[in-house]
């Protein structure tokens, strides 16, 4: 089931990294994160947004039931949050100051908040944990549920 799972979702797995690298690279090159900087490659959005139309197309276009659309989600909100995870740790190991993935609202503390990366890293593996249910689970049953206006499959 885990190989259907990941054949139907390779587009998103594909724009996820497509998010992750070009927000990686807004920050190394400093644009600025507000007001508009964060909103440009929201890895988070991305993943919810996927997560519903994948949802929804879960049962008609790849066959899957409840536990598939489930694991659909799932795996696309785990792999999103595997992208957060890295891109943070990247960024404290090469010392980028202004990677967005180190940026105190990223890591929702105080205003001017500088986070030291074992901190940030705890956070982000917090993200691991509730991430995929929250971002990625829920959306996608949410879609499953508005399934009904989904196209039918093409017959041939």
């Amino acid at each position: 089931m885990m190989s259907r799972v990941l054949r139907f979702i390779r587009l998103p797995l594909l724009l996820l990294v497509i998010y992750a690298v070009g927000r990686f690279a807004l920050g190394a090159n400093g644009v600025p994160y507000a007001p508009r900087g964060n909103a440009m490659f929201s890895i988070v959005g991305l993943t919810a947004i996927s997560c519903v139309y994948f949802g929804a197309l879960s049962r008609r276009v790849g066959g899957f039931g409840w536990g598939g659309t489930a694991l659909v989600g799932y795996s696309i909100g785990l792999f999103g949050q595997i992208l957060i995870f890295l891109a943070t740790w990247l960024s404290y190991a090469a010392g980028i100051e202004t990677s967005y993935f180190r940026h105190w609202d990223a890591l929702n503390v105080p205003e001017g908040t500088v986070v030291p990366m074992g901190t940030a890293m705890m956070a982000r593996v917090g993200g691991l944990v509730i991430g995929p249910i929250l971002t990625a689970v829920i959306p996608a049953l949410i879609g499953r549920l508005l399934s009904a206006l989904a196209p039918e499959p093409a017959s041939s």
